[in-house]
């Protein structure tokens, strides 16, 4: 398996034309990312929404004009693709790649692939174009934007057209320098395209990566699209309260058939600051993610600690916020640490470490070679301190020599009895190599 990955998504509403995208990889770079994941770019069908797309590839005029002037688009393609191609060159200078959202579960309901090719469509027994949706609290909620695409067609013809066609997009805009797909809504897309398309994809460059979006998925779909060909799935850890046991069992059930991408917040989400307003409590999950997961991954803003929802309609750069906080530092040496150890860039068994206290969490990992552990503490509660006590560290993690790699406040040697006093929101690491002597 692939190692980690640590994505910054800037979100591309709310900065607006293209041209003011590399503004941002400074500080991207600066606090140790080394990819950039950028939402859809292509015109959005009548809803709006940057996930109901019109054209593959045809352009968002706010990303090519800088305004919302929907004419003589067809005379912006060009001037589209110099820009992604420069972002992608400036990206890569940077020690950066950059990362595409698609989307090829649906279209828009006034797609254009509808006016040329309305036979790619899946059709119930009425002849109607179908609608595709989720359930709900058990009710199946239609999204009426959007046509169902039948990738699955029973017409190997037609089949083997659809198919090409996306091998086709995705080729693309790899030749414009992209290096990486994040695949919209890819439990609802017939595993048999993604065994066909990532494959040919990785023909041409093996560095090529795939990210599925598995949120809400059973386990034995995201084992399914594992086996597919993907290299990381999407995890659910930021719905978890790190007590319910149903995130790791549902963990349990696939962890090493792919990495996984841990998230605080994202574009379908309230923003963390809006959940949880507090400084260390942002620090202090991004750094249980980072370090539970291979990859994590943060969305603009959350950095500043903005406030206010993304909407895939109308989200602009007037939405650009002052900010609540700052955590950039605090990002950027966690995701140093990330990168120094490799049993933080891959998923492995986790084993909750029971302190019978409601306020403290903490797990242990031990790497797939089974060379390398670590022991993460935190405190989950905002406003108390609370001590801990481990009275055999060194056995725990198998070493005489264990390191704090902690983000924070560091310990100039560990012993092995351990009582320690944790600060409101402090997370410590405890990072040993099997059988090392102090």
């Amino acid at each position: 398996m692939k190692k980690g990955v640590k994505i910054y998504n800037l979100y591309p509403q709310l900065i607006g034309h293209i041209s003011k995208w590399s503004d941002h990889l400074d500080r991207i770079k600066e606090m140790n990312f080394d990819w950039v994941y950028v939402n859809p770019f292509h015109l959005p069908g009548f809803s709006g929404s940057c996930y109901s797309l019109k054209s593959h590839y045809l352009y968002n005029p706010l990303f090519t004009k800088g305004t919302f002037d929907y004419d003589n688009l067809e005379a912006e393609q060009e001037k589209g693709n110099a820009l992604i191609s420069e972002f992608c060159s400036n990206a890569n200078a940077k020690g950066l790649k950059v990362m595409m959202d698609i989307v090829v579960n649906h279209t828009s309901f006034d797609s254009e692939l509808l006016m040329t090719n309305s036979y790619w469509y899946e059709h119930d027994n009425d002849g109607e174009i179908k609608k595709p949706g989720t359930l709900e609290d058990g009710y199946f909620i239609e999204w009426g934007d959007l046509l169902q695409l039948d990738n699955l067609s029973k017409d190997l013809d037609t089949r083997r057209e659809i198919w090409k066609y996306w091998r086709d997009y995705l080729t693309y805009y790899i030749e414009l320098g992209v290096k990486g797909f994040r695949c919209d809504a890819a439990y609802m897309v017939p595993t048999e395209l993604w065994k066909f398309l990532i494959p040919e994809i990785k023909k041409q460059n093996p560095e090529i990566i795939f990210i599925a979006e598995t949120l809400n998925c059973k386990p034995e779909k995201i084992k399914e699209l594992s086996a597919a060909g993907f290299d990381f799935v999407m995890n659910s850890i930021k719905w978890w309260n790190y007590k319910d046991h149903w995130f790791m069992m549902d963990y349990s059930k696939w962890m090493g058939t792919a990495n996984s991408l841990a998230f605080p917040e994202n574009h379908d989400t309230e923003r963390f600051a809006k959940e949880y307003g507090t400084k260390d409590k942002a620090i202090a999950i991004y750094a249980i993610q980072s370090y539970f997961s291979s990859s994590i991954a943060i969305t603009t803003g959350f950095e500043y600690g903005f406030t206010k929802k993304i909407d895939v309609v109308t989200t602009n750069p007037l939405d650009w916020e002052e900010g609540t906080y700052d955590i950039t530092n605090e990002i950027k040496g966690i995701n140093k640490t990330k990168s120094t150890y490799k049993i933080l860039q891959e998923d492995s068994k986790v084993y909750i470490y029971d302190f019978h206290n409601n306020k403290v969490f903490g797990y242990i990992r031990e790497s797939n070679d089974g060379e390398e552990n670590i022991l993460v503490i935190a405190n989950l509660c905002e406003t108390e301190g609370v001590e801990f006590y481990v009275p055999n560290l060194h056995n725990l993690l198998r070493s005489e020599r264990v390191l704090d790699i902690s983000h924070g406040h560091r310990m100039e040697r560990v012993a092995d009895e351990i009582n320690y006093y944790l600060q409101p929101n402090e997370v410590k690491i405890f990072y040993a190599k099997k059988g090392e002597k102090e």
